[in-house]
C-alpha cells in the first residue's frame, strides 16, 4: 500500500521558519548521478559552519528572494564594495584586471600634482581630480580615439597623483604635459607605451594592490565609457525574482535567523538556495 508524501509548502520569504526536529544527517544509501551533481549543500545548524561555508564580505548585506527559474529560495550576500574593505577591494582588483587585459591599453600615464601650489592632500584631489576628464577631452578633440582607466594613489607624504592605463593613438608627451601643467600648475608627466597586453594587467595589478584607504574618497578608480569592451559571454538568465527583502544582516545571521535546519547550498560566489526545514526524505 502506497502512502502519499505531502511536498511542505514554501514559507513567504523574510518570516521565520517553524524548526523541526534536528536529525542526525543523510541516510545511510549511495547517492544517486542526480545527488552526485548538486551543488555543495549544508544544513544550517551551527554559526561556525555556516561562517566557513560563506565566502562573502565581511560586511555583507543580504537579499533574499524566490526565484521561478530556480523554484527556490534564493539568497544574495550583498558586499560593502568599498577599497578599505579587504575582501570587497581584492574582488574588484581581480575583476577591474581581467577586464582590464581585455581592454588592451596601449600606453600607461602617471599624472603628478605639485604640492606648493595646495594647502593639503585633498584640496590637491579635489581640485585636480576633475581636469583628468578634461584632459582627456583636450586630447580627443585633436587625436580621436582616447580611453582611459584611472587609479588614485598617494605619495609617502599623502599627496594624490593618477595612474592611467590608456587606449589610444600617438600621443606626443609634450603636448600632454602642457595640458596638465595648463591644466593643473603640474609640470611632472610620464607617458610611456606599453607594448604588451600582460604588461598593462602587471602595472594594474601593481598599483591597484597598494591601494590603501584614502580618508576623503572611495573612489580609488574611474574609467570612460568606452574603455572595457562588451563583454563576450552570454547575459546570466533571469532568475524571475519576486518576493524580495533586504536584510541589513550578514548573511550568517539571515541564515540562523529565518532558516534554521534547512540547507543551504552554493550555486556560486554571489548566489545560494535556501530550502527551509528538511525532513530526513527530503535529503
Amino acid at each position: 500500500m502506497s502512502t502519499a508524501t505531502k511536498t511542505p509548502e514554501r514559507p513567504p520569504t523574510g518570516t521565520r521558519a517553524k524548526p523541526k526536529p534536528s536529525h542526525a544527517g543523510r541516510p545511510n544509501s549511495t547517492p544517486d548521478a542526480k545527488t552526485c551533481q548538486q551543488p555543495p549543500a549544508l544544513l544550517i545548524s551551527s554559526r561556525q559552519e555556516i561562517s566557513e561555508f560563506f565566502t562573502c564580505c565581511p560586511h555583507a548585506q543580504t537579499l533574499t528572494a524566490w526565484s521561478d527559474l530556480l523554484q527556490s529560495e534564493i539568497l544574495v550576500p550583498l558586499g560593502c564594495r568599498q577599497w578599505s574593505c579587504r575582501y570587497c577591494a581584492e574582488l574588484k582588483i581581480k575583476q577591474l584586471s581581467a577586464k582590464t587585459r581585455d581592454a588592451k591599453p596601449n600606453r600607461m600615464l602617471t599624472l603628478t600634482v605639485d604640492p606648493k601650489l595646495w594647502e593639503s592632500p585633498r584640496a590637491a584631489f579635489d581640485g585636480t581630480r576633475s581636469q583628468v576628464p578634461e584632459l582627456v577631452r583636450r586630447l580627443r578633440k585633436k587625436f580621436g580615439e582616447v580611453e582611459y582607466l584611472r587609479v588614485t594613489e598617494l605619495t609617502k607624504n599623502g599627496w594624490p597623483h593618477y595612474h592611467m592605463l590608456i587606449r589610444s593613438g600617438y600621443l606626443p608627451h609634450t603636448l600632454v604635459k602642457d595640458h596638465w601643467a595648463e591644466l593643473t600648475g603640474a609640470t611632472i608627466v610620464d607617458l610611456r607605451q606599453v607594448k604588451k597586453t600582460f604588461a598593462a594587467y602587471k602595472y594594474l595589478v601593481k598599483y591597484l594592490s597598494k591601494l590603501h584607504k584614502i580618508e576623503w574618497t572611495e573612489r580609488h578608480v574611474s574609467y570612460s565609457r568606452s574603455f572595457f569592451r562588451p563583454d563576450p559571454r552570454p547575459p546570466k538568465p533571469d532568475l524571475k525574482l519576486s518576493t524580495k527583502n533586504l536584510h541589513n544582516f550578514h548573511p550568517v545571521t539571515v541564515c540562523l535567523e529565518y532558516y534554521e535546519l534547512g540547507t543551504l547550498r552554493k550555486l556560486d560566489q554571489t548566489l545560494y538556495t535556501v530550502t527551509p526545514n528538511l525532513t530526513p526524505q527530503d535529503w
